[in-house]
């Protein structure tokens, strides 16, 4: 007789998230870095890239509108010692400059689109590590001398390499829906909305900016020295299934505005065991189409699209049957301003649960001014949205006033884990960054923005990752005996990353391997009478192994 029982532990000790071989952002963040990048915004002199993403080989071409002399200055953000950036290359030189052009305004008849002329270009080298990079027009001459036009691009990872551990998408979708300039966004903040923006154009004051709620986690990620890489809303667009060559997906910041494509992305790869984690909130909640070969972001931002076709239609996923809650748990409701900061307290789950283990937080302790503005709350559709198991591990209490909010972690029937902040602001407590969006560190300006580091937060997140980067348990196992051999199998897994299982049994106090494989191996029957407890780990390429599984077999 064979009884299976599920439970969590280990059968060996799991490998740390820096291997012994320094990986990229280890080799990376070893390098020197420069504070120069912090660079007073200003000037007459503006910027865009032709590229939001780029990989190995590639140029990506800059648009610049000045009177006057400047340089392109490029860095990588990071960590590097605390500066925060390392200097990667300089056009023409970084002792040089070029003699600049005042650019036209928009032509056609979509005024977000500068399609001003390519004026500088850099190709991505191939030592250039994946990550933010910040591209800097300096002004050289005039009055404004010093003072800088700043753009972003991401360099993400060759998809010939093995991919890292954990791969950071970033919002770029959401920079540009926020982006005023030209006087249009995909809000009506100055004047009446647009229902398509171009990332080609400088970033103007209202953009989203990757300085307010992207740069902590970056830093923190670096500084820690896990096996991360990264890439665009865009490049998951293009190719869903570079979801499924890392273990773990960070959403970061706030990634309101997904295409369809990239939620069926987030969808398959969560059915194939894809550990996600959502750092932000307000994540994939208005549905867009792109054009113009994805450099324009259509979205009516309604079901009055004229598109026929219910799913297609950009408007709110909820609106087209796809609710956020489906994919996180959580979702956002409404925005009520507050003038002052938002506190998640502890829950008694959350205070039990093995991601809090050496944080030093118990229930009802407060975690300072994370939650922001735009948070989320508990799934409000809890006949689409259940989630068996799922713990509230934070909340926040919006006293009948403001939404609730909700930090929350559930696994999914792959045994894939999810994780979804609920917070604007979570990464604040993972990092000292703060900004107003510009390049230079700000002090608090509003009372919501004094949000201490949080050691306690800190090692949360390094307990959650350390469990976020394992595979799902094995399941449906199974272990005999017959004619003194022991034949152990697991179900088939449409994981693409594992290597398949190690099963063992105590012996003398320790665990002892039997055997491994892919779906079943045997092994010679352990000596012995009476019951015999046999663990199962499955081990990915990482060389991560995920918690045990334990059938008991009686002999």
């Amino acid at each position: 007789m064979v009884v299976t029982v599920l439970l969590c532990g280990a059968i060996a000790p799991a490998a740390t998230p820096g291997s012994p071989a320094p990986n990229p952002i280890q080799r990376e963040n070893a390098l020197p870095g420069t504070t120069a990048w912090q660079a007073r915004a200003g000037g007459d002199i503006q910027v865009y890239a032709s590229q939001i993403s780029a990989g190995e080989g590639d140029e990506v071409d800059f648009h610049v509108s000045t009177a006057n002399r400047y340089r392109i200055v490029v860095y990588r953000l990071g960590w590097y010692g605390g500066a925060g950036a390392r200097l990667v290359t300089c056009t023409p030189a970084c002792d040089g400059d070029v003699q600049g052009r005042v650019q036209g305004p928009p032509v056609g008849v979509n005024p977000t689109r500068a399609a001003w002329p390519v004026t500088d270009s850099i190709r991505v080298g191939d030592d250039w590590t994946s990550g933010y990079y910040l591209a800097e027009a300096v002004l050289t001459s005039g009055p404004w001398t010093g003072r800088a036009a700043t753009t972003f691009f991401v360099v993400h990872q060759p998809p010939t390499t093995p991919g890292s551990s954990i791969l950071v998408q970033v919002p770029v979708n959401t920079w540009q829906a926020y982006n005023e300039w030209g006087g249009k966004s995909l809000y009506d903040f100055h004047s009446p909305r647009a229902y398509a923006v171009s990332f080609d154009r400088p970033l103007g004051l209202m953009a989203q900016s990757p300085m307010w709620w992207e740069i902590q986690l970056v830093r923190f990620l670096e500084r820690e020295g896990y096996d991360a890489s990264y890439q665009t809303d865009v490049d998951t667009d293009v190719d869903g299934t570079s979801l499924l060559r890392h273990r773990l997906v960070v959403v970061a910041g706030h990634d309101e505005y997904w295409s369809g494509a990239m939620r069926d992305a987030f969808d398959t790869a969560l059915a194939d065991g894809t550990n996600l984690a959502f750092m932000g909130s307000n994540d994939g909640y208005w549905q867009v189409k792109y054009a113009d070969g994805d450099r324009t972001i259509v979205s009516a931002k309604s079901l009055s699209d004229p598109n026929p076709i219910l799913s297609q239609k950009t408007a709110m996923f909820r609106e087209i049957g796809r609710p956020e809650c489906m994919l996180m748990g959580v979702q956002n409701i409404s925005v009520t301003v507050i003038p002052h900061a938002l506190d998640y307290t502890v829950t008694a789950a959350g205070a039990a649960d093995p991601w809090l283990a050496r944080t030093g937080l118990h229930a009802g302790d407060t975690l300072t001014g994370v939650v922001g503005r735009e948070h989320d709350q508990l799934n409000p559709y809890p006949m689409s949205c259940f989630h068996p198991g799922l713990t509230v591990l934070f909340h926040y209490d919006g006293g009948g006033v403001d939404q609730n909010g909700d930090a929350v972690r559930f696994t999914a029937p792959s045994g894939a884990r999810v994780f979804a902040s609920g917070a604007q602001q979570f990464a604040w407590a993972l990092d000292d960054w703060r900004s107003d969006g510009s390049l230079f560190p700000q002090p608090p300006i509003e009372p919501w923005r004094g949000v201490p580091v949080d050691p306690r937060v800190q090692q949360f997140l390094r307990n959650a990752l350390d469990d976020l980067t394992r595979p799902a348990a094995p399941s449906r196992l199974a272990v005999a005996v017959r004619d003194g051999r022991l034949n152990v199998s697991v179900a088939a897994s449409p994981d693409p990353r594992l290597l398949g299982f190690v099963a063992g049994v105590r012996r003398g106090g320790r665990w002892v391997r039997l055997c491994r494989g892919v779906v079943s191996c045997r092994a010679a029957e352990p000596p012995g009478t009476g019951p015999l407890t046999v663990g199962v780990v499955a081990v990915d390429v990482w060389r991560r192994r995920s918690a045990a599984a334990f059938a008991v077999v009686q002999r």
